[in-house]
């Protein structure tokens, strides 16, 4: 049995904590409509690590497959893995938040669209599929349209990994540069698109590949560390003073230092070193195991508070003890949606 690597779980932990708050404080302005100048400051905080840790979760998956020999095997068993370890839990979350917003808003989702789109439903796709034509979607966002596509050409990006590692990267390079600094070719944000995010997947895999199980020498990761440590310090001073404002830099060049400081802390935590019998590996490895059903669930669940609750008279203990419900539901449904998949995945052994 391969040994656990700590380091991306807290790497992993990192990224669903800094979104689930993001998504909390950002659906405050836009679905409430807040004016709490504080939640504002809270929201930019927050924002600062949540697309790196969106951008790491991709690395992350890629560092993973490579790392548990998921390219080598059979393409049926590979697939169904994926299946019972993606879709089943999306199909789970799905069906439940479908009835939960059914009951709350008095009608269904997507009742009066045409019910072939729910084709981008079914296959996970529904996110992206969103941002070009009003679909059925509901839970996972651009996320899950991504690692789905990322997962599909898996086996394929192994097989250039094996052959080509460095002429695939070269060209996937070249392609990231042109898509987000020169011409974006689809009718939507690149940095939503699954075929811009593969660089990332595919970086991951290179990574792991060249990485190995060897250690990464400890000058390097507290480099990284440093350089993680100044981005973060760099993004909280062009947003909280003023006189920094001038360094702000535009959305795409943004992305650049989002994709650095995705891979400094990659490197930087990688080799972390925890006892499994301490507590804090418990609780590391407990909230990495139910990340995916926190991605999956969190962010439809404050848009229905916020939807459905007056909060602009809310001082900032109510806003916390919304947040505290926020945790406690998505927990719970988390809990739920993991247990009743475990069930169905089940009858695919």
């Amino acid at each position: 049995m391969k040994k656990r690597i700590i380091g991306l779980d807290i790497l992993r932990d990192i990224g669903v904590i800094f979104i689930f708050f993001y998504h909390f404080f950002v659906e405050y302005i836009v679905t409430a409509q807040g004016t709490d100048g504080a939640m504002y400051g809270y929201n930019y905080f927050f924002n600062i690590l949540a697309r790196p840790a969106s951008l790491f979760l991709f690395v992350i998956s890629g560092y993973a497959l490579m790392y548990n020999h998921e390219d080598e095997l059979p393409l049926g068993k590979y697939y169904l893995r994926r299946f019972k370890g993606l879709f089943i839990p999306f199909y789970v979350a799905y069906t439940i938040m479908f009835v939960v917003c059914f009951l709350v808003d008095n009608q269904v989702v997507g009742h009066d669209l045409p019910i072939s789109r729910f084709i981008f439903t079914i296959l996970g796709v529904d996110g992206v599929a969103q941002l070009i034509k009003a679909d059925f979607y509901l839970i996972g966002e651009w996320f899950m349209s991504c690692i789905v596509v990322c997962y599909a050409l898996f086996p394929l990006l192994a097989k250039l990994l094996n052959k080509f590692k460095f002429i695939t990267l070269g060209v996937l390079l070249v392609w990231y540069v042109i898509a987000l600094l020169i011409y974006n070719p689809f009718p939507f944000t690149q940095l939503m698109n699954p075929l811009f995010i593969i660089v990332y997947f595919y970086l991951g895999m290179l990574l792991q590949v060249q990485l190995g199980d060897e250690k990464i020498n400890s000058k390097l990761r507290i480099v990284c560390a440093i350089l993680s440590a100044l981005i973060f310090i760099y993004f909280c001073l062009i947003g909280f003073v003023p006189s920094f404002e001038w360094m702000k830099l535009t959305q795409e060049q943004n992305e650049l230092i989002y994709f650095a400081i995705s891979m400094t802390m990659l490197v930087a935590l990688r080799d972390v070193e925890i006892s499994s019998e301490k507590s804090v590996y418990t609780i590391i490895t407990y909230i990495s195991g139910i990340s995916w059903y926190v991605i999956l669930l969190h962010h439809r669940i404050m848009i229905l508070f916020y939807s459905h609750l007056s909060v602009e008279a809310y001082n900032h203990r109510e806003i916390f003890a919304l947040l505290l419900a926020c945790i406690f539901i998505t927990w719970s449904a988390s809990i739920l949606v993991r247990n009743l998949s475990s069930r169905v995945k089940k009858i695919f052994k």
